[in-house]
């Protein structure tokens, strides 16, 4: 595969995982009368995303094995950020979420080893960021 082919495929790849990531807010929220409430659980993911941000936004797209560790960042934190809420709702938000992230990373890790056209999976993990994006946004109020 090409070099730029591969820069592009990392590029989108970030560029999609950032637009998603970012619009990530989190407003009070009643209790749902889990043992955690939906805004502290929002809380909790919004820290974690905002942490992975940080280091994800100042990745350069161009370098693909960058792109990829800063991709893998954002599942890490997801999965950590995961096993610190306690609202079914949120949860199934952070699910989904990771779900997404999981094949995108893989997806950024196959372009840093040049293996674009092996990824499969694309399309249902942007619907799948995109879902989880908008039922945060829905729970949360963002």
């Amino acid at each position: 595969m090409p070099a730029s082919r591969s820069v592009r495929a990392v590029r989108a790849f970030v560029a999609l995982g950032t637009v998603a990531v970012l619009t990530i807010g989190c407003a009070p929220e009643t209790d749902r009368g889990d043992s955690q409430s939906a805004k502290t659980a929002c809380r909790t993911l919004a820290d974690a995303v905002d942490a992975a941000m940080t280091s994800f936004s100042e990745t350069d797209a161009a370098d693909a094995a960058a792109a990829a560790a800063a991709t893998a960042d954002v599942r890490a934190r997801l999965t950590e950020a995961a096993g610190s809420i306690d609202n079914a709702r949120v949860e199934a938000v952070v699910a989904e979420l990771r779900a997404g992230f999981d094949v995108l990373a893989d997806a950024s890790a196959a372009a840093a080893d040049g293996e674009v056209g092996s990824v499969t999976g694309l399309a249902e993990a942007t619907d799948r960021i995109r879902s989880g994006v908008a039922e945060y946004h829905d729970l949360c109020g963002a």
